[in-house]
């Protein structure tokens, strides 16, 4: 399963989750992929969305998506926040 974010920058962007690894792309790049643990994720998701991690709402707005994210494909797969069931 995937979601998609919908960052302030409007560029939105999907994650995927696959055990341990967190699966990030822009919604128009197919094959231009980043995989990162959960705890790296707001990183790549300010990356991918254009977001200024070097801002307080920058980073705040990365860190809350990449939260969300992780919580949407926790419960998904039914799995909890940690990875473990």
């Amino acid at each position: 399963m995937k979601v998609t974010l919908r960052p302030s920058s409007g560029i939105p962007v999907v994650v995927s989750r696959k055990d341990q690894e967190f699966y990030a792309r822009r919604a128009n790049a197919v094959d231009d992929v980043q995989i990162c643990l959960g705890v790296d994720l707001f990183e790549v998701i300010a990356e991918l969305a254009d977001l200024d991690l070097d801002s307080e709402t920058g980073a705040a707005e990365a860190t809350a998506l990449a939260v969300e994210a992780q919580r949407q494909l926790a419960g998904i797969a039914g799995i909890g926040p940690d990875g473990g069931a």
